[in-house]
């Protein structure tokens, strides 16, 4: 997409939005609510990935911001899931649901076939980030990522401002031992050393985020257009619109959170 595009505007009247039932408005807000989220949280990916500075200590606050932020990527896709199974999958009757296009539906199945229908979900790899790296979910056995601790992983930075330490180490721990839980529960054997499992779960974890991400938009926009439709009482594209240009967006790799602030 060219930096310069145009949005859609469109108001949505009070009056309109009384006038469904609870349920299609519960449906039409929480599926707009976990788009904007899931939006927000691709944006902080990707900006995790563009270089702020040079050399290892700045290498390693990436990767530890990256991290992170694919672990909230992966619970919020996880979550989002479990909201669509909720309040659509598991509604009687499903109407909506079956009223998606087709692209959409195959995204739906998509989506089915990896996270499960329901308790209990499948132990995807998106899932295994959520539960283990995050310590208030699950614990995560450390041992093998200790033992093999690759070069650099012990460090710890310490700063005047809290802000700006560095515990590399803990995050280091903590995702190494969870890609490899993630490679040895891949299909096939898994074979190579304890890095070559890190490397090998690590990108399915991130191919995994990239596809859930895509299906997952797919199937909030087609419930959003539907139930828009229901809430304006028409199709949206006969509703009065205005267009809003929108001049010189940053390409993402332009933008990058710095690793180190300023605290006043």
């Amino acid at each position: 997409m060219a930096k310069d595009f145009q949005l859609i505007h469109i108001t949505i009247d009070e009056v309109r939005l009384k006038g469904v039932s609870n349920r299609v408005r519960n449906q039409f807000v929480g599926c707009m609510h976990a788009h904007n989220e899931l939006t927000i949280l691709n944006r902080l990916l990707m900006f995790t990935m563009n270089d702020t500075g040079d050399g290892d200590l700045h290498n390693s606050a990436q990767s530890v911001q990256m991290w992170f932020m694919l672990q909230l990527l992966a619970a919020k896709l996880f979550e989002t899931w479990v909201m669509l199974t909720d309040r659509f999958l598991q509604s009687n009757p499903p109407d909506i649901v079956g009223r998606l296009e087709l692209a959409h539906q195959a995204s739906l199945e998509w989506l089915t076939d990896y996270f499960g229908k329901g308790q209990p979900f499948k132990d995807s790899p998106l899932k295994i980030i959520r539960d283990k790296t995050a310590f208030h979910y699950d614990r995560l056995n450390l041992t093998e990522a200790a033992d093999n601790l690759a070069a650099g992983e012990n460090s710890i930075y310490l700063a005047q401002h809290p802000a700006n330490s560095l515990y590399y180490m803990g995050s280091a721990l903590v995702f190494r031992a969870a890609f490899a839980m993630i490679a040895d529960k891949g299909e096939g054997t898994v074979n190579g050393s304890h890095g070559e499992r890190v490397r090998k779960g690590t990108k399915i974890a991130q191919d995994d985020a990239k596809n859930a991400n895509w299906h997952m938009h797919a199937v909030l926009y087609g419930l959003i257009k539907l139930l828009m439709d229901e809430v304006l009482g028409q199709p949206a594209e006969n509703e009065q619109q205005v267009r809003i240009n929108v001049l010189d967006a940053p390409a993402p790799e332009q933008v990058g959170i710095p690793a180190f602030i300023d605290i006043g």
